[in-house]
């Protein structure tokens, strides 16, 4: 069998200093970079908003969550957040309140309604003429819901658009809902 040569290692590389005191400046030039890359922002990591709330500590709460989103749709521009602690979130009450919200949206006809209605108001006619909904009964039905929940509102003109204040929460549960 034929013998493989070891590889061999050159120990003196162009790149090394050469006296101890280099080398040892080397060394420490190295350790603290990486503590530096180690002590970095999680900002780096895409935690840029919980690196804002840890700045932030002494004006929330402790154990907050918080939305928000700035965004052009529906012929409007929305600007939004929201701030609750956990001891707001847990209390019985408002799970009861949010799940009767969340349950006007637990429907695909509801659910392409908002989405159409992030793009434009409209009125019942349109939702019936683009084939969103089967008739002015179905619509009327699923309008109903959505706007008892408080997701849409109407106009005088007979025109539904999203509430403005529900426009970020939507698409906060929207994203919400997605495989993390």
């Amino acid at each position: 069998m034929p013998s493989i040569p070891e590889p061999q290692r050159n120990t003196r590389n162009a790149t090394q200093p050469a006296s101890a005191e280099e080398r040892l400046a080397a060394l420490e030039a190295r350790v603290e970079a990486l503590e530096n890359a180690a002590a970095e922002s999680s900002a780096a990591q895409g935690f840029w908003v919980v690196d804002a709330l840890h700045a932030q500590r002494d004006q929330i709460p402790e154990g907050s969550v918080i939305f928000g989103g700035d965004i052009d749709a529906a012929g409007g521009s929305y600007s939004y957040q929201w701030q609750r602690p956990i001891s707001t979130l847990t209390e019985p009450s408002m799970w009861s309140e949010s799940f009767e919200r969340l349950s006007a949206l637990a429907h695909p006809v509801r659910g392409e309604i908002l989405r159409r209605l992030l793009q434009a108001p409209a009125q019942v006619a349109e939702l019936v003429d683009e084939e969103i909904v089967t008739s002015t009964s179905t619509a009327y039905h699923h309008l109903s819901a959505l706007s008892h929940a408080g997701w849409i509102k109407k106009s005088g003109s007979g025109t539904y658009e999203i509430a403005p204040a529900r426009v970020i929460p939507l698409l906060t549960i929207i994203s919400a809902g997605e495989d993390h």
